[in-house]
């Protein structure tokens, strides 16, 4: 192990302290620097290397193989030509300068060596934890975090593309202000906006400062939030882009060479991600929707019934269910045939889910018949919605295929409530079902609630 002794604890020497320190064939003898407020000597302190504010002192009391001067003194470095005895190596002026430059580059390869295992470790770990994540909601957190964190950026984004109506909508964001993520949620990219561009691009767009940017225009809605710095990743797979991953900084920078690269290879892997679960998604449903209706199927409203009667059971809430029939329904089909009867199914199931409330759910229970779950909602609000139900279905006229013809659809509905009528499921769906036939034998097109007794 060489013993070494660093005259000068300014910059030059606090550099070669802090290189010499993390080297394990080398020992740091001692420090020495006639001033005591000299930056390096923090440095020594806090590593107990043994301090001197005398030279002649130091060679005294310190055993060393070799004196580092970084002193660029040729005072002193005449006194140690002339002081120490012989075998001890000087390295001084350009010698010294050449050690430090030789030394950092050494240790600047071994942390850009660390650097790079630590990158891809991070990306081994983003790449597990995306195989296993369940659902979007995930996936979007682990891109979004693990960019921003492999970056050292404090905001950005995700926004994915509906490929049918070509709207962007935010997933996720981070690092905003909730006044800029509620304006954000959905938009159409502007032909000559930022969006549009990176959407046209198979590589990362980069902006180091948009406010001496003139082309491509940007959100004005960035420029409020103070954001100065964007990068945007395309989301792209099979030449199809899904969406953008966007990285903001509130003040100028640059990305580094590296940093694309790392945000190129996460944006793979998160693209294969989101598409695959995206797949999944529309795979689960398809198993738990009505094809020809988009509303849900039995087997999923009787899953959903149980449920919310469950915590309506825990909870002291109400539960409501409306069933409603098609009034002649067969005789669409007998008439023009089932294109015609699929038809008018659609129309009925597109008016119930335009009416209804995000919590509520619609499913089609059979043939004609659909199921509407009204959770927290009493009878007599129930009762409501079926009439409003009833009265936007009996505005509809549908035309007759074979004629100029229009015929009216209507429908009869019935409502039973929880716990009004019963705590028990099948008993519930019984007793609307029972009020929705009552509405039929009493002239159909019309709404009745089940009455006890």
């Amino acid at each position: 192990m060489v013993k070494i002794l660093i005259i000068g604890a300014g910059k030059g020497g606090t550099a070669l302290l802090h290189m010499f320190h993390k080297d394990t064939d080398i020992k740091i003898v001692g420090m020495v620097d006639k001033n005591p407020s000299a930056p390096g000597f923090e440095f020594a302190k806090q590593n107990n290397i043994p301090l001197s504010y005398k030279l002649e002192d130091a060679i005294k009391e310190f055993e060393f193989d070799v004196i580092v001067n970084v002193t660029g003194s040729k005072e002193i470095s005449n006194y140690l030509k002339e002081n120490l005895p012989p075998g001890i190596e000087i390295i001084g002026g350009l010698s010294s300068m050449l050690l430090w430059r030789l030394i950092k580059e050494r240790q600047d390869r071994e942390e850009e060596l660390k650097k790079g295992l630590h990158e891809h470790k991070t990306l081994y770990k983003i790449a597990v934890e995306l195989a296993s994540a369940e659902k979007s909601e995930k996936i979007f957190d682990i891109i979004l975090t693990s960019a921003m964190e492999l970056t050292n950026t404090p905001a950005g984004s995700i926004v994915i593309l509906d490929e049918k109506n070509g709207m962007l909508r935010m997933v996720l964001a981070k690092g905003f202000s909730q006044r800029f993520i509620s304006k954000s949620t959905m938009w159409l990219p502007r032909t000559k906006g930022l969006t549009k561009r990176i959407l046209n691009s198979a590589q990362p767009t980069i902006i180091y400062d948009i406010t001496k940017e003139t082309s491509p225009t940007v959100n004005p809605a960035i420029f409020e939030e103070g954001v100065r710095t964007i990068i945007g990743m395309p989301l792209q797979y099979k030449e199809k882009t899904i969406g953008i991953l966007y990285l903001d900084d509130f003040k100028p920078r640059n990305f580094t060479e590296r940093e694309v690269s790392i945000l190129t290879l996460l944006a793979t892997n998160a693209t294969l991600a989101i598409d695959k679960m995206q797949i999944l998604e529309k795979t689960e449903v398809l198993a738990i929707t009505d094809e020809l209706t988009q509303t849900y199927n039995h087997r999923y409203f009787i899953n959903t019934l149980s449920n919310e009667l469950y915590r309506a059971k825990r909870y002291r809430h109400y539960v409501s269910l409306i069933m409603l029939d098609i009034d002649n329904f067969k005789s669409y089909n007998d008439d023009f045939g089932h294109i015609h009867g699929n038809y008018v199914l659609s129309i009925v199931a597109a008016i119930v889910k335009k009416i209804v409330r995000s919590i509520d759910t619609v499913a089609r229970f059979g043939g004609e018949e659909f199921c509407i779950i009204l959770p927290g909602t009493t009878k007599e609000n129930a009762v409501l919605m079926a009439e409003r139900i009833r009265t936007e279905v009996d505005k509809v006229c549908v035309p007759e295929w074979s004629s100029a013809v229009s015929r009216k659809i209507t429908i009869s509905l019935g409502v039973a409530s929880f716990p009004e009528d019963t705590e028990e499921q099948e008993l519930l769906i019984k007793k609307a079902d029972e009020a929705m036939y009552a509405a039929k034998k009493a002239g159909k097109n019309r709404v009745f609630a089940f009455k006890t007794g």
